[in-house]
């Protein structure tokens, strides 16, 4: 499709064009998908999966000391759910732009898109940084704000990218494999649990469903870890991203981006504004 017919299906959701590819806009292509069903297929099996190295080491500095810089004077949790010992940034599509590339990264995309064969928008996005000290956390599962029972079909995905190493000293996540496919809401008594550990650079993706937690970090160092929550589009986001990141933040984004947070119509009738996208708003 020519990017003019491109533009007029982004902007109205009502074109005979829209209309037709109404539940086929993705981020990723079907050839993308098809080269992650190996790693799609193991998250659907077991929940989680991991990508080793997704990206650079030189990629990894750079988050690394830009939220060195965002976490100077941020406090630390004040629950022992969030972690008395950890810290936590919120809303970070509006804070920094060094994560554009882990966000939108294709590999990623393609294997959540996948795994919800739906389109997607960005839920939250967050870093957990790991003090030393800090206690393991109970064992959860992200999706319990949704009230549908259980099993149901997948609704979001979480993906957390290591910054450090992820060792099973340091806190590296621990899952209960295959526990999205069952119906209890706590885990079962003699559930196995694996530890995920993982190089720097790489990223874990879960199922909403999967019970997980933080583990305890006995070193002497932090841990560091960028967490992205994506969901169906059709759904609530949990973080308030209009707000979070209003059109004088978002029209500075590229287009995928904005799209990714929630500036767009899905299934076209889904989020339109005065019968057209809401991208509108972006525009000078």
């Amino acid at each position: 499709m020519a990017s003019k017919e491109l533009a007029e299906v982004d902007i109205n959701p009502f074109s005979p064009e829209s209309q037709s590819i109404e539940k086929t806009k993705r981020f990723s292509t079907p050839g993308e998908r098809k080269q992650v069903s190996d790693f799609t297929e193991r998250l659907r099996r077991n929940g989680y999966v991991i990508v080793e190295r997704a990206i650079n080491l030189e990629k990894v500095k750079v988050v690394r000391e830009e939220f060195h810089r965002l976490h100077k004077g941020l406090a630390k949790g004040s629950s022992e759910f969030g972690g008395f010992q950890t810290e936590r940034l919120y809303n970070l599509v509006a804070r920094t732009r060094v994560l554009d590339e882990l966000l939108l990264h294709t590999d990623v995309l393609a294997i959540i898109e996948s795994h919800l064969d739906d389109q997607i928008q960005l839920s939250i996005s967050s870093s957990v940084n790991l003090l030393p000290g800090e206690t393991a956390q109970a064992f959860h599962r992200d999706d319990g704000y949704y009230p549908i029972a259980r099993p149901h079909e997948p609704l979001s995905v979480n993906t957390m990218w290591a910054i450090d190493d992820f060792t099973s000293d340091n806190g590296a996540t621990m899952v209960i494999p295959k526990s999205h496919l069952q119906a209890d809401e706590h885990p079962l008594p003699d559930a196995a649990i694996e530890i995920a550990e993982m190089p720097a650079g790489s990223v874990m993706l879960w199922d909403g469903s999967l019970f997980h937690a933080g583990g305890s970090n006995k070193t002497k160092q932090a841990r560091l870890g960028i967490t992205n929550i994506y969901c169906r589009a059709w759904l609530r986001q949990q973080e308030n991203q209009f707000l979070g990141v209003p059109p004088a933040v978002a029209k500075e984004l590229e287009r995928p981006l904005q799209k990714l947070v929630g500036y767009w119509v899905a299934n076209n009738f889904l989020g339109y504004l005065n019968e057209s996208s809401p991208s509108l708003l972006l525009k000078d």
